[in-house]
């Protein structure tokens, strides 16, 4: 057990993993997030334009930092499994996923901040097409692991331009919002289509033993939900024009809860801030913002 956090160690670790998929995953992975069946573009593996939603690439990276996670306890002090939340997330799509693929997905620790009770974890991850080699997309998956003294971490954080940005929701009304009723079928579908299978996110009893009246929704579940929303309503749906998306997750949703995606457009269209709400106006997702490219011509 670490006795103190030594971030220049840290950093040089490395996770590796490789992970696989087919259309299958993808039209399920889809239809999770709440695609209708009937959009086949989402949901046939025959059509000219099948594809996933964009935070499909957030699979590979749930895959990972399980290892990351099963690690934390080798390089900070008083590390328990139950004291560590997801809490801010950044992702960015470099080119549009294939319709089957083997991944490769590397991560590596980038960041650690002294928050007094606790610290922050912030874990880079590349994932690349392992038959092409080329990037497919960048996280950067930020955890708060609580009770961890911080001696040996960093006072406040690197500033990596929009990947630590802050997106405060503007005073004025929204521009457009966008509900969406979750249930119990798509908090068990999504927990099986990304993999997560913390039994959190279905098993009542360990919901309580969390401190939770019930399961919780998989925190990516409603990243993802947010983004086809914002993507659906200022992009006509076309998922090619995503850029990248940074925001914190602030609660969790229960399943059942109604969530309600309010979307401020910015910069001619180009930058969407947005925050997501639940129940009676419990904010869960906050200081969020997608940019969007001007065609998909546009992207590298």
């Amino acid at each position: 057990m670490a006795q103190i956090i030594e971030v220049d160690c840290i950093k040089q670790m490395s996770w590796t993993t490789k992970t696989s998929y087919t259309a299958s995953n993808i039209i399920t992975y889809n239809i999770a997030l709440g695609v209708d069946g009937t959009d086949l573009s989402l949901c046939f593996e025959g059509h000219p334009n099948f594809h996933p939603l964009p935070t499909f690439g957030s699979l590979p990276v749930i895959a990972i930092m399980g290892d990351v996670t099963r690690s934390m306890a080798k390089f900070l002090p008083k590390f328990q499994a139950h004291n560590h939340v997801h809490g801010e997330q950044y992702f960015e799509l470099i080119r549009p996923f294939p319709t089957a693929a083997t991944l490769e997905t590397t991560a590596k620790v980038v960041d650690i901040v002294d928050r007094r009770s606790g610290v922050t974890v912030c874990v880079g991850i590349w994932t690349r097409d392992a038959s092409t080699g080329q990037d497919i997309c960048y996280n950067e998956w930020t955890s708060f692991v609580m009770r961890v003294p911080g001696a040996g971490a960093a006072s406040k954080p690197i500033q990596r331009g929009a990947k630590t940005a802050s997106h405060p929701a503007p005073s004025r009304k929204p521009d457009a919002v966008v509900e969406q009723k979750t249930s119990p079928e798509q908090g068990a579908l999504y927990r099986a289509a990304s993999g997560d299978l913390n039994p959190l996110h279905i098993d009542p009893a360990v919901a309580k033993a969390g401190g939770f009246p019930g399961p919780i929704l998989t925190g990516t579940c409603t990243i993802g939900m947010g983004v086809k929303h914002i993507v659906d309503t200022f992009a006509n749906g076309d998922t090619s024009r995503f850029r990248n998306v940074k925001l914190r997750l602030s609660k969790p949703v229960f399943p059942g809860e109604v969530v309600r995606t309010q979307m401020w457009s910015e910069n001619g269209g180009k930058k969407i801030i947005y925050r997501q709400l639940a129940g009676k106006d419990k904010v869960v997702i906050s200081q969020a913002a997608v940019e969007l490219t001007d065609s998909a011509s546009s992207r590298l």
